[in-house]
């Protein structure tokens, strides 16, 4: 089964805003349950996207201390949906400010993430030397 374009590049932020609609809108066991499903597989369809769309391959980055590949992918995700989880259950002033330095770390690596994905910051180097 094919999806047209538009809904394609839509479908993370589809799943990501139906889960954080239940989410918040809802306290049953069954609703958490499915707004966390929901985010798992919007992040999954994103990282997926993003690691098909990846212009610079992980073995011409420089070679220095690496998050493993999951770690790497998936902790701006986290850092989400933590921030969220705080936003909901834990309105002390502290907190929250913990959880918007902890979604503002998040969406910068993701929005970073999506640009170095869109242009290649190695195409107008030497290519002799990434070999």
């Amino acid at each position: 089964m094919k999806l047209s374009k538009p809904l394609y590049e839509k479908l993370p932020f589809i799943y990501f805003f139906s889960g954080l609609y239940l989410f918040f809108n809802y306290d049953m066991l069954a609703t958490n349950i499915s707004a966390t499903l929901l985010y798992i597989v919007s992040a999954q369809v994103w990282v997926k996207r993003s690691d098909y769309r990846r212009q610079t391959r992980i073995r011409k980055t420089v070679n220095r201390i690496r998050l493993p590949q999951v770690v790497y992918e998936y902790y701006p995700f986290v850092f989400l949906a933590a921030s969220i989880v705080i936003l909901k259950y834990y309105p002390q002033p502290i907190a929250l400010a913990a959880a918007l330095l902890m979604s503002l770390i998040a969406f910068k690596n993701i929005i970073l993430r999506r640009q170095s994905r869109r242009a290649n910051p190695l195409k107008f180097g030497d290519k002799q030397r990434l070999r």
